[in-house]
Order: structure tokens, then C-alpha cells, then sequence
């Protein structure tokens, strides 16, 4: 299902799909990408919620937003979503932002692995990797008929290292990073740009620094089940990080030279010991 919000206008520039958006870093990235003059189609599960958060970007970036219910969990889902998104114009940039949030992860206290079930991993690869899999084999040919396109995944610390009690989210993370990969090196001849932004720490709220219990994995976001919820990390009690200003990372790598493209980078704040 798809609801338009904002300006009837067309935009002479292309789509930007964000997959994933919550209250944080999703809704950021989002209100960066139409501030610079793309429609925007933003997805989730939730349609209500992902309908108010369109309402309001569109009426303070004066932009025509889309939102588009998504269960990454479900193939059919992603596929459907994004037939409405592709009905919409050329997708040049895709930001995928989705994971699952399992019951460990939002307690923020470790899961053995021998108490995980088998149901809640497979959701977990399908959120954290298959639908982004699905979502690109989606976007990349209208990408390469134009040759050009950006697609930015979001990951965290797990994508780089195991942790004891997190094998849902490692796993699937480090797949997703290595999905980044392989297509950055197989089509970035093609002129589309693909990167993997590692967050590396806790997103909180824009402009406030929201410092949360001490836990190996932190997930901020007012959704505690499906793959709406983002920013997670590693947390040592450490300043939030403004979404807003993870955003301007995201529009800085689709705007990079592409004699110089940046494949994969890791943000922290500053007062992160690491």
C-alpha cells in the first residue's frame, strides 16, 4: 500500500527509496534527500506511523514524499513495495536501513546461542540481508540503463566483529557487508556508487545527546519488533549520535566524485574509545 504526501510537482531529479525508517537515522537521511530536491519514497512496516513522518518532511521540505509499507521479512512484500516504488520514476539512490529487532536485541542483554530459535534467525538474515538483496536487484538495472545510482547500506560494529549472545544481528550484518561488496566491485563500472556505512555507536535523538544504558548492543528506536529500528552499535556510555548529522554522511557519499568513491566507512563520536 502507498499514500502520497506533499507537492503534486514532479522533481527533475530521480527517487530516493530509504528502506527502514524509524523516528532516527531513517527519517534523517529521508528529510536530507528531499532538503535537496528528490522525491522521496520512504518504507516500513508500519503505514500509520511511516505516514505521519512523510506528513511532516513533506511540509517542512515542501517535497513530495511517498510512504510504502514494507515486511523485509516477507519477499512478496519487498517485491510489491517496490513495484509502487519503481512505478514512481528512475530510483537513483537506495539507503538500506532495516533490521530485525529480536527480543535480545531490544533488552539489550545477550541471547545463547543454543536458546535462539530457528524462526527468529532466518527473520533475522531475511530482514538484515535477503530484503536488501531483493531491493537492490530491484533498482540496479534502472541504474544501470542511466549509469548512474547510489546505493548506501546501513550497518553497525557487528558487521566487523562476533559478539557472544548477538548471533542473530553478527551474522546477518556481516553478510549484508559482504552483499556491499561484491556489488560495489561488479557494478561500480557502471557508474553506480555502492557503500557501506558502519555506525558505530548509539543514534539518538536529532540535536540532544541521548545517552543510554551501558549494553554490548543498543538499538534506539520508539519500535521494539519488525525492521523499522536503527542505529545500533557498540555503547561505553557515550554521546548519542545526531541523525541529522549521520544524514549529511549519507547525501555526502551520493554527491562523491566518482574518481575518489568511498566503499565502506565507519562513523563514531569523538569521545569513543575504539
Amino acid at each position: 500500500m502507498m499514500r502520497n504526501v506533499g507537492s503534486s510537482s514532479s522533481s527533475s531529479k530521480g527517487i530516493a527509496a530509504v528502506v527502514g525508517v524509524g523516528p532516527q537515522l531513517g527519517r534523517s537521511v529521508a528529510r536530507k534527500f528531499a532538503h535537496e530536491g528528490y522525491t522521496v519514497a520512504i518504507l516500513a512496516r508500519d503505514l500509520g506511523r511511516l505516514s505521519r513522518v512523510a506528513e511532516e518532511i513533506a511540509r517542512e521540505e515542501k517535497a513530495q514524499v511517498f510512504a510504502i509499507r514494507i515486511d523485509c521479512a516477507d519477499p512478496r512484500s519487498v517485491r510489491e513495495a517496490f513495484e509502487g516504488v519503481l512505478s514512481l520514476g528512475f530510483v537513483e539512490v537506495l539507503v538500506y536501513n532495516a533490521y530485525h529487532s529480536s527480543s535480545s536485541y531490544t533488552s539489550h542483554h545477550p541471547t545463547s546461542f543454543t536458546h535462539i530459535p530457528f524462526q527468529s534467525f532466518q527473520t533475522s538474515l531475511s530482514v538484515s540481508v535477503f530484503a536488501a538483496f531483493l531491493c537492490a536487484q530491484q533498482v540496479i538495472p534502472g541504474m544501470m540503463e542511466k549509469g548512474k545510482g547510489t546505493i548506501l547500506f546501513t550497518g553497525c560494529s557487528a558487521s566487523l566483529n562476533g559478539v557472544a549472545g548477538f548471533s542473530e544481528l553478527c551474522c546477518g550484518k556481516f553478510a549484508l557487508r559482504a552483499l556491499s561488496q561484491c556489488l560495489a566491485k561488479e557494478y561500480q563500472a557502471f557508474g553506480i556508487h555502492v557503500a557501506h556505512v558502519i555506525i558505530d555507536g548509539v543514534v539518538g535523538p536529532p540535536r540532544e545527546a541521548n545517552i543510554p544504558p551501558r549494553g554490548m548492543v543498543i538499538e534506539q528506536s520508539f519500535n521494539t519488533g519488525g525492521e523499522d529500528g536503527e542505529g545500533e552499535g557498540e555503547s561505553s556510555g557515550v554521546m548519542g549520535m545526531d541523525p541529522d548529522v549521520l544524514a549529511q554522511t549519507y547525501w555526502s557519499l551520493h554527491v562523491q566524485d566518482r574518481r575518489a568513491w568511498t566503499q565502506e566507512l565507519d562513523i563514531r563520536p569523538s569521545n569513543t574509545r575504539f
